[in-house]
């Protein structure tokens, strides 16, 4: 049965999710999800996420529930029809920005009145308030789009049900490399029906800026939020070299994405503190972090390497683990050539680093079902059930497992190629412990 509206039920939806949500799982290596209690069970609810990381935003809010979401897109995207076919079923639709032209911004007003209706029937939209993307940990202005329609479905129906914004929080332990973690955090809602009356404004366009300024301020508490200046990387280098340096672990196994990001959190506090106080002895400071970060980019080291450890026992241990694991690794290799080969033509002919993980995703998604499928025929035709069986078990997370292993000696190899940089180890100690005296 097909829907006639977009937030309504659909079977063949129902049987697509779960395929997707699955390999939205399988695109890293861990997801938590934090402060579910915060969304409310009643009223319309309006999901607001940072946006740093293009598709899979979307990706994972839509994993974080089981029940239906209808999302908002940047309109560009709609531009071929076919597409905007395929947008529309999957629950997503166009909105137009400012730099897209007054003329086309207009249509914004037949899709809120979709958005309305879809709010007012307790379907849940996430929207974008930033409007754009960039993988950096801050916040960019945030657009009027999400306060207008939130401000629009109180007005219709603000008496009988209230609408809430949630602020959301999506942090990733990189922004680029496929099979990473991704920690989604849901805030404190903000209570537009409430909050509009305790303004006491004339109108709702005065009630547009005050909460612009109390959504920004919510989600930038949700995740290791930088001050948006010229040092913005500069600062995140240096939060990561003291978080390694004191032993913080971010989405190792049994460790907790979120407890990560409340001591990067610190951390950050720490620098912002030292720069306002400081302010030129942290700009030399930030000048060498620059320099050390180009440096061992360039000779190919990670910062993990720089981890207090026995390097022998840790290279002992690590390359022990390397050989155990090249066995299945191989196979891995060969079974899911077709996926990370194609992710890898992809990947070379794409600009914007940030679309590679919604490439590795698509691949996943797309050729790890057809694979799946003839893997099976060919399996069951030729070997016996049992070995069959077998087969099909170890190709499932081949792909995943073709990364870890890459990702795992490409850190190995880091760390290897460290034991002989004593500049560049001496370095790191320097700067971490001239912060130390600033601060």
């Amino acid at each position: 049965m097909s829907r006639e509206k977009i937030y309504e039920k659909d079977l063949g939806y129902s049987i697509l999710k779960p395929i997707v949500d699955w390999s939205t799982t399988h695109s890293y290596r861990k997801i938590e999800v934090v402060g579910k209690e915060n969304i409310p069970s009643e009223g319309a609810v309006i999901i607001a996420p940072n946006h740093c990381n293009t598709l899979m935003d979307a990706l994972v809010i839509l994993r974080a529930f089981k029940d239906e979401s209808v999302f908002g897109a940047r309109a560009d995207i709609f531009n071929k029809s076919f597409i905007a076919k395929i947008m529309t079923y999957i629950r997503i639709l166009p909105m137009v920005r400012q730099r897209d032209g007054l003329r086309n911004v207009l249509k914004n007003n037949e899709t809120q009145e979709i958005i309305v209706e879809t709010l007012e029937n307790k379907v849940r939209f996430c929207m974008y308030p930033e409007g754009r993307h960039r993988p950096a940990h801050s916040l960019q202005s945030l657009g009027k789009g999400t306060f207008r329609a939130a401000l629009a479905a109180n007005a219709k129906f603000g008496d009988k049900m209230p609408v809430y914004i949630v602020p959301t929080g999506i942090e990733y332990g990189d922004y680029f490399r496929y099979r990473s973690t991704c920690l989604i955090t849901f805030g404190e809602a903000i209570n537009v029906t409430e909050f509009v009356k305790a303004l006491n404004v004339e109108n709702d366009v005065q009630a547009i800026e005050p909460l612009r300024k109390e959504l920004a301020s919510r989600m930038s508490k949700l995740i290791t939020f930088i001050k948006d200046d010229d040092q913005l990387y500069n600062k995140w280098a240096l939060t990561k070299m003291i978080a390694v340096d004191e032993g913080i672990r971010y989405g190792d196994f049994g460790t907790s994405l979120n407890e990560g990001k409340l001591k990067n959190r610190a951390i950050v506090e720490k620098i912002e503190k030292a720069c306002e106080e400081k302010p030129e002895e942290m700009a030399e400071l930030l000048k060498d972090v620059a320099e050390f970060d180009k440096k061992r980019r360039k000779k190919g080291i990670s910062i993990y390497s720089f981890r207090k450890k026995n390097e022998t026992l840790n290279a002992i241990g690590k390359g022990f683990a390397a050989l155990i694991g090249l066995p299945y690794w191989i196979f891995s290799a060969v079974v899911s050539a077709p996926m990370w080969l194609t992710y890898k033509l992809l990947q070379g002919k794409i600009r914007d680093k940030a679309f590679h993980n919604t490439v590795g995703f698509g691949v996943r998604l797309s050729l790890g079902n057809i694979l799946f499928i003839i893997y099976a025929i060919l399996a069951f035709c030729l070997l016996p059930w049992p070995y069959a069986l077998a087969f099909i078990a170890l190709s499932i997370p081949s792909y995943s497992y073709f990364f870890d292993y890459v990702e795992g000696m490409r850190r190995y190899i880091s760390d290897l190629r460290l034991t002989g940089e004593k500049k560049l180890k001496s370095m790191f100690k320097g700067i971490v412990k001239d912060f130390k005296k600033l601060y």
